[in-house]
């Protein structure tokens, strides 16, 4: 059975090109803040960018030497499971080369893109294809613990749905010819394919709840195809998705309508919700990650868990001024980690790996870690503080050779603590 207690997301490659981590010392690191499973992009599934950078640049190198299996070998040997990554409805490379596939909204736009942003809807056959394929080959490279399915809804740029957010306002998708034309076949009803903002005033009249039903189900459909493609090759691999954190009071149930996801339909083909709670993104307080992550968990019996930041982000460009917080602070970090624990969730996720890197030997950095490594362990919370950094960096890089592994050190660390 998974450790669903405390993963964290590793959404880019800095660990091994910007702190030149080797994969075991990286593993130690890991196992050093108390991690039990990571989501990790690799190269058999890598990522684009997003809200953060994740797409490798170096074309030769040091990258050329990366071995994600020796990497996963190295987490399973400290008891970390592996969850591979694949983001399904997110692919601007793909969307560029099958512009006809891109989604059109009741305004009858065709969708362009956010900032980083440009979704796909899950009834597109040739991306589901794609991605299928792409998960056959990396499930039978990576024989991974779970694989992670992100992006797997309708489209729409949840992170911009603030509390100030008119839901009118928005684009909803998609009342393309195509989908139009699945959703009547499938509920017999008629529409004007060839007219999105007829179509879309005519479901909202009269098919709201079937349109709604239809999406979800679509959703639910895609991740079906997904699971039976990785199952295929390694049965028994957990199943995990973004969820959005989203009450089904906020906005009219936009989580359902908009987006697709019904939390109680999915539970049949998804074995972990991962609850995308990103707390400063969304402007919400500390206190919020466990409020919706108790909201999901009592919609499903299968394992929940949710997502803290590590960081402030959306703060420039077109977010600029939306009135979201600069900073993530130690003290406010702590206390979203103090809800969680306490919350019928099953456990939580750090995004990222990276920005938790960047910040672990500042004072707020070591205070988040030390915290990490406390979650729901019986351990004191003032155990000692130990470079995890100085243990993780090849022996090259620093001039000396560590005596310890992090992971040793834990390790002696709780051993006096429950054996005296």
């Amino acid at each position: 059975m998974l450790d669903l207690r405390l993963g964290v997301k590793i959404y880019d490659n800095d660990w091994f090109l910007k702190h030149r981590m080797a994969p075991e010392q990286a593993a130690d690191v890991l196992a050093g803040m108390g991690a039990t499973f990571v989501i990790a992009q690799s190269r058999f599934l890598p990522m684009q960018d997003s809200a953060v950078e994740s797409q490798v640049r170096e074309t030769g190198g040091r990258y050329e030497s990366l071995d994600d299996a020796a990497f996963r070998d190295a987490l399973r040997e400290r008891g970390i499971a592996y969850f591979g990554c694949l983001n399904i409805c997110f692919d601007p490379a793909f969307a560029l080369r099958h512009p006809e596939l891109l989604p059109v909204d009741q305004f009858a736009r065709t969708e362009e893109k956010q900032d980083w942003y440009i979704g796909l809807s899950p009834d597109r056959k040739e991306n589901l294809d794609h991605k299928r394929a792409l998960l056959e080959r990396a499930v039978t490279a990576l024989d991974p613990d779970g694989i992670h399915l992100g992006f797997v809804r309708w489209p729409g740029f949840w992170e911009i749905w603030l509390p100030d957010v008119h839901r009118e306002e928005m684009p909803e998708y998609c009342y393309s010819p195509v989908t139009l034309k699945r959703f009547c076949e499938a509920v017999n009803v008629d529409l004007p394919l060839t007219d999105a903002s007829a179509s879309a005033r005519l479901i909202a009249q009269r098919y709201r709840r079937e349109w709604r039903d239809w999406k979800c189900g679509m959703t639910a459909d895609a991740i079906g195809q997904m699971r039976k493609a990785v199952q295929n090759k390694r049965p028994g691999t957990a199943i995990a998705i973004n969820t959005l954190p989203f009450f089904q009071s906020d906005f009219d149930n936009a989580v359902e309508e908009v987006f697709g996801q019904d939390i109680k339909l999915l539970s049949q083909v998804v074995d972990v919700f991962e609850v995308m709670s990103y707390h400063q993104i969304l402007r919400r307080d500390a206190k919020w990650p466990a409020a919706v992550g108790n909201a999901v968990k009592r919609r499903t019996n299968q394992n929940v868990i949710c997502t803290l930041q590590a960081k402030a982000l959306y703060l420039e460009g077109m977010h600029a001024g939306r009135g979201r917080s600069t900073k993530i602070s130690a003290d406010e970090f702590d206390l979203a980690v103090d809800e969680l624990e306490r919350s019928a969730v099953d456990g939580m996720c750090v995004f990222t790996f990276s920005q938790l890197l960047d910040v672990i030997e500042t004072l707020e950095g070591r205070r988040m870690v030390d915290r990490l490594r406390c979650f729901r362990r019986d351990v004191p919370r003032d155990l000692p503080h130990i470079s995890l950094l100085r243990v993780g960096r090849e022996p090259a890089d620093q001039g000396v050779t560590p005596e310890i592994s992090t992971c040793a050190y834990f390790r002696l660390l709780f051993a006096i603590y429950f054996f005296p």
